[in-house]
């Protein structure tokens, strides 16, 4: 069975050393190597790229049915990374670096000790555990409701029972200031419907 390796987003490493492919390890044999542009260049630039033997290819080019990226895109994005790719991700990591310790610093704020989670190596997503009482998939209701939103965790979990006090929080996109803001409401409501957390701020809920 051959494995399929997603490298989507191996860029995005905060010390800058990217993990080496599996595709390379195995000389390529038995690993189908895909990725794409969308995490490190733009998340509307929808171009991808599949690494295998031909024979695999050719296989997976007849399966194909539609028509692909444009072929506009696909030039303007050759020609970015040929000048600049290599200046460009060390930018993208700093800044989204800056915008995980924000995040993080915003959850021991608002959360205290009920919010638990691991400074990740790289990546745009921040895994939160909650106590066991919350269920973050009832929490992503009410906060949607509230104008945020979180990823709950049985949603990208193959365990569900795990899952269910986590949820998964992007912090690509919003800036510094959204993200202290989405956490401080997000304590709020976490609050207000789960008891949890007891102290927001520092500040007594009872």
């Amino acid at each position: 069975m051959p494995i399929f390796e997603d490298e989507c987003y191996s860029d995005l490493i905060w010390d800058g050393r990217r993990p080496r492919a599996l595709y390379a390890m195995a000389g390529g044999k038995g690993v189908i190597h895909i990725g794409s542009f969308s995490k490190s260049i733009s998340p509307a630039l929808r171009v991808g790229y599949i690494v295998a033997p031909w024979d695999i290819l050719s296989r997976i080019l007849a399966l194909k049915t539609d028509a692909g990226s444009g072929a506009l895109e696909q030039m303007v994005l050759a020609e970015f990374c040929a000048e600049h790719f290599q200046a460009h991700v060390p930018k993208l990591t700093k800044g989204l670096r800056a915008k995980l310790e924000t995040l993080m610093e915003a959850l021991a704020e608002q959360f205290g000790t009920a919010a638990e989670f691991e400074d990740p190596p790289g990546g745009i997503y921040l895994w939160v555990k909650l106590p066991d009482s919350v269920d973050t998939a009832k929490l992503a209701q009410v906060a949607l409701a509230a104008g945020i939103a979180i990823n709950p965790g049985p949603e990208w979990s193959t365990d569900k029972a795990w899952g269910k006090s986590r949820l998964r929080l992007c912090f690509a996109n919003p800036s510094k200031e959204t993200i202290r803001a989405g956490v401080a409401a997000l304590a709020e409501v976490c609050s207000r419907e789960f008891g949890v957390p007891t102290r927001i701020a520092n500040v007594k809920r009872g």
